[in-house]
């Protein structure tokens, strides 16, 4: 008899827990796809925090969409307890050539825990993943500067170009990656302009490089600024191979 209350009270224990910790997360999902810019995009779903940062991401329809316009919205946001950001990943390869994005949103205005990712990435370590980023993140510092183009690895003298991103109502940007050369540019609507050029030995082969495009958070960090929803919005993508 006491086996039996023993067996029930741990049945009883273990099911709050576990409804409890459900509550925590976020609903899974199962895999989603998008189309935007002309492409396939596959959504990162993971049922807790891992890299970058570590984050917990979400593929859930009101995290990642493609709106009536051919815009894509990232989204940032807090599901209960938990902060859930984005990321968006090509399923095709894509290497040399001209890649260019506008955003619409302001960028300048991301509370500084907050990154915005567009990079080249090959399971390739010993290549350092074949890593070309343009991000836009003050890293945790309020005044820091908040633009950044680089070619992996980052620490390396030489391979990164900061800058502080002019405010604007939109941002282009291009990255053209040849052999021997990645070059960097920003054109806002103001006609303001970043233009960094990184050439020799370092610039990566393609290899089996992919477009990932997310937003995220800085070591985990929550934003100093605590909204619940944090946004941006691409217009529009397009990739144009070097032939």
């Amino acid at each position: 008899m006491k086996f039996n209350l023993y067996l029930k009270s741990a049945v009883l224990f273990c099911t709050v827990f576990l409804f409890s910790i459900s509550n925590l997360m976020p609903a899974s999902a199962q895999p989603r796809d998008i189309s935007f810019g002309g492409m396939t995009w596959g959504l990162r779903q993971t049922s807790g925090p891992v890299d970058p940062g570590p984050n917990t991401f979400s593929n859930l329809q009101d995290q990642v969409w493609v709106d009536a316009q051919g815009s894509v919205h990232l989204t940032l946001q807090k599901r209960g307890s938990i902060w859930t950001a984005s990321e968006m990943m090509a399923k095709k390869d894509t290497g040399y050539g001209t890649y260019r994005f506008t955003v619409s949103s302001s960028l300048a205005d991301l509370d500084p825990n907050i990154v915005f990712g567009f990079f080249t990435w090959d399971k390739a370590p010993e290549a350092f993943n074949r890593e070309i980023d343009i991000e836009i993140s003050r890293w945790g510092i309020p005044d820091g500067p908040d633009g950044w183009f680089t070619v992996q690895p980052y620490d390396k003298a030489g391979n990164q170009h900061s800058f502080y991103l002019p405010r604007a109502n939109s941002y282009t940007f291009e990255l053209q990656w040849a052999p021997g050369e990645v070059r960097f540019s920003l054109l806002t609507d103001k006609n303001n302009q970043e233009i960094w050029t990184y050439g020799g030995a370092g610039v990566p082969e393609p290899g089996r490089a992919r477009l990932r495009i997310n937003l995220w958070l800085f070591q985990g960090k929550e934003p100093a600024q605590l909204w619940k929803h944090y946004e941006v919005v691409i217009s529009d993508f397009s990739f144009s191979p070097l032939i």
